[in-house]
């Protein structure tokens, strides 16, 4: 059976309780130590996630105009008046990346063209192919570099038959004789002609899908920075609430940039920084209420973090790109 700390008094509404009530009989929350943990945050949003109810109503407004009040509230124990911070989280974030891919949906022109450009067509006649196949092959020379890991020959001859055949890229590996090269350089070159052989748009499709999953495991980054900084301000799940709720007011804003700028032209050229401006401003404020320091240290932390976070948060996504397209 659960072992339960159980408290005198209901956390979330303050109903008093008898040592025999395992839930508050007013609001229903369980009557459990207020200190949560990763898996009952998890535990939390997997059993509420399909339900909208009136805890999303109930969050909206703090969540927007009083920043660091919802984190307070669930750290409390009030996790039954507001909505599961990865819920609420998830919600926006749908919302966020919806409209950033509408946004940065493909012309017609990058539907039909592939990645690379018309200008790098590599179509040869007969007696240039047969001229190229037979040379010697000196690529086993090849280091990484500029053309790894195919050589300037084998290029031109990948690039040809991409446009003059339909083999995909395992065929035109075996057409130019690729079989006896090291496990990793094949893996390189059939991800590369691969790759070429896709338009675009479906390659960039594929890589705004990846995003949003990079970012959500680069959450745990941002809380584990807040942690640095805010060394004895509370348990590393109080940082984690808190980074969600963050990103959560990053995204919200972001995703009403992409909303006006369907709707306006060159809209994201000053809403962007705007949105940024007034998340930082969120932030510090929300540093002040979370953690209970002034609104200057509040404001030096923010700089210190957002220069290192901003670092991670590239390589992190460069990275990200990078195992994507080699899972491709």
């Amino acid at each position: 059976m659960k072992k339960r700390r159980k408290h005198k008094a209901c956390l979330n509404c303050g109903e008093l309780l008898n040592q025999k009530h395992n839930y508050c009989p007013n609001c229903g929350q369980e009557n459990t130590d207020h200190h949560v943990s990763i898996g009952l945050l998890m535990r939390e949003f997997t059993s509420n996630f399909f339900s909208l109810d009136s805890r999303f109503a109930h969050t909206f407004k703090p969540f927007l105009f009083n920043p660091g009040k919802i984190t307070n509230a669930f750290i409390e124990g009030k996790r039954v008046y507001y909505a599961n911070p990865i819920r609420w989280y998830l919600v926006i974030s749908i919302f966020h990346f919806f409209f950033m891919a509408k946004m940065f949906e493909p012309t017609v022109q990058d539907k039909k063209q592939r990645v690379f450009q018309e200008g790098d067509s590599q179509t040869l006649t007969d007696i240039e192919f047969d001229s190229l196949y037979n040379l010697p092959d000196t690529s086993k020379q090849l280091v990484f570099g500029e053309n790894w890991p195919l050589s300037s020959n084998q290029y031109r001859l990948s690039r040809h038959l991409i446009e003059t055949t339909s083999l995909d890229a395992k065929g035109i590996m075996d057409s130019l004789k690729m079989s006896d090269y090291s496990t990793f350089r094949k893996l390189a070159i059939e991800k590369s002609v691969k790759i070429s052989q896709e338009t675009k748009a479906s390659l960039n499709s594929y890589i705004m899908r990846q995003i949003p999953l990079i970012i959500f495991f680069i959450l745990p980054i941002y809380a584990f920075l807040l942690k640095l900084f805010f060394w004895r301000k509370g348990l590393y799940i109080k940082h984690l609430i808190h980074s969600i709720h963050i990103h959560s007011f990053y995204f919200f804003l972001l995703g009403w940039v992409w909303v006006f700028s369907l709707l306006i032209d060159d809209f994201e050229d000053f809403g962007l920084p705007i949105s940024l401006i007034i998340t930082s401003v969120y932030i510090a404020v929300s540093f002040k209420n979370v953690y209970g320091v002034k609104i200057i240290w509040s404001s030096l932390r923010l700089l210190m973090i957002g220069f290192i976070y901003t670092i991670i948060i590239s390589f992190s996504l460069l990275i990200g790109v990078l195992l994507s397209l080699a899972l491709f």
